[in-house]
């Protein structure tokens, strides 16, 4: 929806889930990312949500070093040294460890408590899509720790905050990029596609404003 409104930019998604992806797992998803993209004589501006901010570091070396900004939206930041279990509070550590089962965690909306995602998505059949996307996750992609590379952090990154959830992240991007604040939620990209779209857009024309 984001990407449809975005227009000249693109956001990518993995071709295929983390369940098909192999270890070392950031690079190989990343992999997967660059391949959906087309040529372009030109650098990329990274749009990064959630637990793919993590990844936004492996991205950029895959595209090798034509990456001239990123916006996380409601994202993790990068955590070189760090798995992305590393970088979750403890209540949900031990929620996610003690759900997983032969070394599979279930779908993301599995580790939601019961209503909170039907709150973030009432319509029935957005949130039935939704849930049909999100397949189980292998604790080994959960535990890997991210690497440094090389071709991070790129000319100008930028964050949008949408969920009270991201209020650290936020802070933490603030203090170097950037940031700006929707109060919506974490899932608005589906919801308010147009309004976090424009956000995007804007924080994105601001780079290149800059460069």
């Amino acid at each position: 929806m984001v990407a449809e409104r975005l227009g000249r930019f693109v956001v990518a998604s993995p071709a295929a889930s983390a369940w098909e992806l192999r270890a070392p797992y950031l690079p190989s998803l990343a992999d997967r990312i660059v391949a959906q993209l087309p040529a372009s004589p030109g650098d990329w501006v990274l749009v990064v949500h959630s637990a793919a901010g993590g990844a936004a570091p492996a991205v950029a070396a895959a595209l090798g070093g034509k990456v001239r900004g990123a916006v996380f939206v409601d994202a993790i930041l990068p955590h070189p040294g760090q798995s992305w279990l590393d970088t979750t509070p403890p209540a949900l550590r031990t929620a996610v460890a003690g759900a997983a089962s032969e070394g599979v965690a279930p779908p993301w909306p599995r580790w939601l408590p019961s209503g909170a995602l039907a709150r973030l998505l009432p319509d029935p059949a957005l949130r039935a899509d939704f849930e049909t996307e999100c397949q189980p996750i292998p604790l080994g992609y959960l535990v890997e720790p991210a690497q440094s590379e090389p071709n991070w952090p790129p000319r100008a990154c930028a964050y949008l905050q949408l969920s009270d959830g991201y209020a650290t992240e936020a802070a933490a991007a603030g203090r170097h990029w950037p940031v700006e604040r929707l109060d919506l939620h974490h899932l608005a990209m589906l919801t308010e596609p147009d309004m976090v779209a424009t956000a995007i857009a804007r924080l994105a024309c601001g780079m290149e404003a800059e460069s």
